[in-house]
């Protein structure tokens, strides 16, 4: 698509170059508008890229993308961008789940019906809490976490253990006890809710930052729009006609007609911005948990029994983890085992915790091959707590005339995630050309 005269547009800065900013920048780049991008980090993608590891560039964590995610299959075929969808297989122990890639929702309960080593009253139980949900339109009371919901479906101690708690913990990166269920709700219902489709994992050939964020980058260039890495807002103030962005190392201020501040709340708290915007309060609301990741390499021949394994969680007191096999990625022989939420083993070395988790693996997979060398990742504050009290409220999110917010944070009914954060690019940018007309 070529790119659309831009005169009839205002000129819109987007602060952040994550998936919602770069998601909001491609948006409105195929309008005819020519937003520029300003990002901190000497490249673009945010929480989710990549990083040099053991001398190649590898994820900073395991972001799993599925085919029910609506915004992310839109946001790659705008860009063109290939993605493989692989079958969803996840195994734990002696329970095997397989999930046909093209099956609908009949598929999907026939598959939980015939999983492997659940017993007759753990099918019946998880295949009756999901109908139940869908019945009830996917809607759960006000403020129930997800431990009160698998209390009151009546799900099996050992279930929850080795399938509910791991599966949730991945999605909210919270607490079972503090996590909002109405978030886990919203992705069971575009995930086991919509069918085998929906629940196919869609995987890069490689690395995020090679395989998505750099195409989406040149996607927008090559529209018109400016993606400007290692260049940090310091102040945004609102003006007459607009508003004015002060850029670290820039002596002029640089000015807009409008502003999409697509930044988590802790990182608002390092600007100067219009008094309507409470950053401190934003950043308490929303409070942050961490998420590790250990990669273990071997030899290339070396693969997991399954895309996703569920193995013992790094001590006695953490919940299970998943070991993700990057072979489907390109780097075979390469394990990413993937620590949500605080627990005790943030107490633990980046060494002690790599160790632990291949102790872990060891336990599963015998005989395990020499492990040739392993590398800890630990971002400290890799996504807000989704608890029933983080929520932003829509009025907040247009704080200002022709100012607007996104995020992964600022969906209401989504947890962190990587499709939430591009549902809220899309957002802001479908409000931009909408306020235009």
């Amino acid at each position: 698509m070529a790119p659309a005269p831009a005169l009839a547009h205002p000129t819109v800065a987007i602060v952040g170059g994550g998936w919602a900013g770069l998601a909001c920048a491609l948006q409105l780049a195929q309008a005819g508008y020519r937003p520029v991008v300003f990002e901190s980090a000497p490249e673009a993608g945010g929480r989710a890229r990549s990083a040099l590891i053991e001398g190649l560039y590898r994820d900073n964590g395991q972001h799993l993308m599925l085919a029910g995610c609506k915004s992310l299959t839109t946001l790659f075929k705008l860009a063109g961008i290939q993605v493989q969808t692989v079958p969803f297989i996840m195994q734990s122990g002696a329970r095997r789940l397989r999930v046909p890639a093209h099956s609908g929702r009949l598929g999907l309960a026939t598959a939980l019906w015939r999983a492997q080593g659940f017993s007759w009253n753990e099918r019946y139980r998880l295949i009756a809490a999901i109908v139940n949900l869908q019945l009830k339109g996917w809607q759960v009371p006000e403020g129930q976490s997800v431990a009160e919901w698998l209390l009151a479906t009546r799900q099996p101690p050992a279930l929850i253990r080795e399938f509910w708690a791991p599966l949730a913990l991945a999605v909210l990166n919270t607490p079972l006890a503090d996590a909002a269920m109405r978030r886990f709700a919203s992705v069971l219902r575009d995930s086991l809710g919509s069918g085998g489709r929906a629940l196919a994992m869609l995987l890069p050939a490689g690395n995020l930052s090679e395989q998505i964020v750099t195409p989406l980058v040149h996607a927008i260039e090559k529209l018109g729009g400016a993606v400007r890495c290692a260049q940090r807002v310091l102040a945004i103030q609102q003006t007459t006609h607009g508003f004015e962005l002060r850029v670290q190392g820039s002596e002029q201020p640089h000015h807009f007609d409008q502003i999409v501040l697509a930044l988590p709340p802790w990182a608002l708290d390092k600007m100067t911005l219009p008094a309507c915007i409470n950053q401190k309060a934003l950043a308490e609301a929303f409070g942050t948990q961490p998420i590790a990741t250990v990669y273990l390499g071997f030899e290339a021949k070396f693969r997991l029994p399954a895309p996703l394994l569920q193995i013992a969680g790094p001590t006695a007191n953490d919940s299970r983890i998943w070991a993700t096999d990057r072979a489907y990625c390109g780097e075979p022989g390469v394990i990413a085992l993937s620590v949500s939420a605080a627990g005790p083993w943030c107490q633990l070395s980046h060494d002690d915790l790599a160790a632990a988790c291949l102790n872990a693996l060891q336990e599963v997979i015998e005989p395990l091959r020499r492990c040739l060398w392993k590398k800890t990742v630990v971002v400290r504050r890799a996504t807000y707590a989704a608890t029933p009290g983080a929520t932003l409220q829509a009025t907040d999110q247009n704080p200002l005339p022709r100012l607007y917010l996104a995020g992964d944070w600022t969906d209401a009914a989504y947890p962190a995630t990587l499709e939430a954060a591009v549902q809220s690019g899309f957002k802001a940018a479908a409000q931009i050309m909408k306020e235009q007309g």
